[in-house]
Formats: C-alpha cells, sequence, structure tokens
C-alpha cells in the first residue's frame, strides 16, 4: 500500500512539473526548433542558414 502511495506522489509530481514546463514554453516554440537565424533573422524552418553558414567546402583540410 506504501509503494502505492510513493508511486501516486511520483504522478502527481511530474503532472505539475509538465503543467509548469507547458506554461512557460512559448506557443510559437515548436518542439524546441528555431524558425529563424539568430544572426541575421532569415527564415529557416529549422535547417542551416544559407547566408551565415560556411560556405568553403575544404573537406575537413
Amino acid at each position: 500500500m506504501v509503494l502505492a502511495y510513493i508511486g501516486v506522489a511520483i504522478g502527481v509530481l511530474l503532472v505539475i512539473i509538465l503543467i509548469i514546463k507547458i506554461s512557460k514554453t512559448s506557443p510559437r516554440e515548436v518542439a524546441g526548433i528555431d524558425t529563424y537565424c539568430k544572426k541575421c533573422g532569415l527564415e529557416t524552418r529549422g535547417m542551416n542558414c544559407p547566408k551565415c553558414e560556411k560556405n568553403s567546402k575544404s573537406f575537413g583540410v
């Protein structure tokens, strides 16, 4: 019976933590992916920015 109470307490605590996280997250933020480049502001939809990424392809040399 004690284990059931511990399980319920952990479940309630988890639900409270998730509700707090949901309330603090911006509704425009989807899965933590930035849709705009942080440097130039170009819309990238989570991909690398074509303006800001390194253009030289040196193959590691």
